[in-house]
């Protein structure tokens, strides 16, 4: 065999190292997909293995129970609170809501079939909590319940408002809009303005929303059944229905 020459031997060296290298570049990669893959599949396994145990460890209400959690610091029903229903009542439904909210109007129709349903049996109150930084006439729409239910008018004016939420939602004629509900129950409009207007009104909702905020509401629709809160709202009535038939079992009623 013929004897190779210096010039030769270098670049065989050089070829053989770059072989070397390239090689050991792809025992790398091949280790790192390894790594990579591996963790990947923990975390799938993971995911899984919570999601699996969600599912075991949560009531599905629509199999016949509803997940409940207890409310801490929840403050009592008083007079200053909207409520309809027998004072007395073993079961208490409490709602926090945004009369500009969509998804508080979608439940209004079904509070008040449960209001129909139940109204001798359960006492329900309505707390105000206006999301101001989501909808521009939340404020003023709780104004304008609360105003109404200073004579007498409040769950009239809580029907017509979520009921006609699309007209003055965004309206900037708002007030007419409200003015003209006021005169639709009867009352004395320029008595509804001023209490509309006045500091008072505010303080009220401001207190009202205050409760939620104390318990950890964050949105709304938010209902507590006698201090549960209940985490996933029911879909339809059938379903709020059996929620508030467990509890009167319950109490015995």
């Amino acid at each position: 065999m013929d004897k190779l020459t210096t010039k030769q031997e270098r670049e065989l060296r050089r070829k053989e190292k770059m072989d070397r290298e390239i090689q050991e570049k792809k025992k790398q990669q091949l280790q790192s997909f390894a790594i990579w893959g591996a963790v990947a599949l923990v975390l799938i396994a993971s995911v899984f293995i919570v999601f699996k145990a969600s599912q075991n460890s949560k009531p599905n209400p629509a199999a016949g129970g509803a997940e409940l959690s207890p409310v801490q610091n929840l403050a009592p029903v008083t007079d200053k609170d909207m409520t309809r229903g027998p004072k007395d009542a073993k079961v208490t439904l409490i709602e926090y809501a945004d009369f500009q909210c969509p998804a508080c109007r979608y439940y209004h129709p079904v509070v008040n079939q449960l209001y129909d349903t139940y109204k001798n049996k359960v006492r329900f109150v309505y707390r105000f909590f206006p999301l101001a930084n989501l909808h521009q006439h939340a404020m003023v729409s709780a104004e304008a319940a609360y105003a109404a239910s200073l004579q007498g008018k409040f769950w009239e004016m809580g029907d017509l408002l979520f009921n006609n939420q699309d007209e003055w939602a965004t309206a900037s004629n708002y007030q007419q809009l409200f003015d003209r509900y006021a005169k639709q129950l009867g009352l004395d409009v320029a008595r509804f303005d001023a209490d509309m207007a006045a500091p008072s009104t505010l303080d009220a909702i401001n207190a009202s929303e205050d409760t939620g905020i104390k318990i950890g509401v964050t949105g709304t629709p938010t209902f507590i059944i006698n201090g549960q809160q209940i985490v996933n709202n029911p879909q339809d009535f059938a379903a709020f229905k059996q929620i508030v038939d467990q509890e009167l079992q319950k109490s015995g009623k």
